[in-house]
């Protein structure tokens, strides 16, 4: 994995950082992985940068990086911490807005794109493990179960489990076709 102090961290874009800049309220980063390296359980740190990463159905770049540092944090945290959950979710969204399992954009650099791959399986053991050990509600599972199937290879059934709120509505009426317990 590329280190918090790589120089081409301002070259990977992600929402609201672009060609080097960001807008004034984007993070940067290498400063928010330190942060979480220093304090892992801190959720709402996390919750605030993710969506940088990966949201709306875009991967950007700099999530690609971003990942082998996710899954090392992940690592670091027991099984039954919901922040564990969130690291791991974010990596198997990351898996289902890419596509097929692996897949990266073109023009990102060789050795981010192995280090992404090659953080893949560890995931997966991970969230395994997680899924295996600890409680968790029906929205906090369903969620789990979305990074597992994408981080299995199946994009489809990932992404149908993530937005399983979106399908569970007729399309043409908005009720819900399927009624989730609470």
């Amino acid at each position: 994995m590329i280190s918090l102090h790589d120089p081409r961290w301002p070259a990977l874009d992600h929402r609201g950082w672009s060609k080097g800049r960001g807008a004034p309220d984007a993070p940067f980063l290498p400063d928010e992985l330190r942060q979480l390296v220093a304090d892992p359980t801190n959720g709402e740190r996390f919750s605030d940068l993710w969506p940088y990463l990966c949201s709306e159905g875009t991967a950007w770049p700099a999530a690609y990086a971003a990942v082998p540092h996710l899954v090392t944090l992940a690592r670091g945290l027991p099984a039954a911490r919901s922040e564990r959950d969130d690291y791991l979710y974010v990596v198997g969204l990351v898996a289902i807005c890419s596509g097929e399992l692996g897949e990266v954009p073109d023009d990102l650099p060789d050795d981010i794109a192995d280090a992404y791959r090659q953080a893949l399986p560890e995931a997966l053991t991970l969230l395994a493990e997680t899924l295996a050990t600890a409680e968790h509600d029906q929205t906090a599972t369903r969620y789990l179960l979305a990074a597992m199937a994408a981080l299995k290879g199946h994009p489809e059934y990932a992404e149908i489990l993530n937005e399983l709120d979106v399908h569970a509505e007729c399309q043409s009426c908005g009720e819900p076709m399927l009624e989730l317990p609470e």
